[in-house]
């Protein structure tokens, strides 16, 4: 993209002046190919139901996003323990994309879909809720955070960076970053500063899924005896046996068995 776009300071204080631009536009680039393949595998799969859209897009969110910083310097792409997908530290900052909503409505209603033990790991590195704080509360039941190997050894500083985004089937809408606390165990969140539209590209990168190629098409079926017609093989009789008028044998005489196949011995 060469648009420009103005950089928010908490984008310049995460990522570098130099680099919010390639974060910001990477991050809508993945999205955008997220999409495409997630439509891709919605229309191959020919069903009435939204499955094969939301089986494709949830992981795509996240292995879009990886595709997108593997080649850039200094950027981890890395699977935290017992997580089945990749994430992406760079700078300061560790992106974490999600859907919010399938339809079009304010970021500021987003909430996460779903607050496990890895969510709660994740938002020890966003800014503490200027509410009373979640994970100290007894009546929770949730303890002290104890956080997996590879997001501890992340470097001090880094900050968790939220990718909201909004889309269905026939689109996608609303897609955004910044900084949030997390409020309670619905997923409410607390914007820290006002999340920032992400801009997307016209295109994708490259379509994993396309349309089945056209088949050839087979030849018209034929009878069974439409076939070329068998040649025999025709062999001569014996010149003794046509001397002696022995008859021509046709089939050999059957063979009585010397035992029946239900008797014992």
């Amino acid at each position: 993209m060469n648009v420009n776009h103005a950089q928010p300071p908490w984008t310049v204080d995460l990522f570098g002046k130099d680099r919010v631009d390639l974060v910001r536009d990477r991050l809508g680039q993945a999205l955008v190919d997220m999409q495409e393949n997630a439509r891709a595998a919605q229309h191959e799969g020919d069903v009435e139901s939204n499955h094969p859209y939301g089986w494709t897009r949830w992981p795509g969110s996240y292995r879009q996003v990886a595709r997108q910083f593997e080649d850039v310097e200094g950027a981890t792409v890395f699977k935290p323990n017992g997580f089945p997908f990749n994430l992406v530290h760079l700078e300061r900052g560790l992106l974490y994309p999600f859907r919010f909503a399938t339809e079009d409505i304010s970021v500021h209603q987003a909430k996460l879909p779903s607050v496990g033990p890895f969510v709660r790991e994740l938002f020890t590195f966003a800014p503490e809720p200027r509410q009373a704080a979640l994970f100290d509360d007894a009546d929770l039941g949730h303890g002290p955070v104890e956080v997996r190997p590879k997001l501890a050894a992340l470097p001090e500083g880094t900050r968790l960076v939220l990718v909201p985004y909004a889309c269905n089937p026939h689109g996608l809408l609303k897609p955004y970053w910044g900084v949030a606390s997390l409020l309670d165990d619905q997923g409410s969140l607390d914007w820290v500063v006002a999340p920032e539209p992400l801009p997307l590209p016209a295109t994708p990168t490259r379509r994993r899924l396309s349309a089945v190629p056209q088949q050839v098409a087979a030849p018209e079926h034929v009878s069974f005896d439409a076939g070329d017609q068998p040649v025999p093989i025709l062999f001569a009789r014996p010149d003794v046996e046509e001397k002696r008028d022995v008859p021509p044998m046709t089939e050999p005489d059957p063979i009585e068995p010397l035992a029946h196949e239900d008797d014992e011995d």
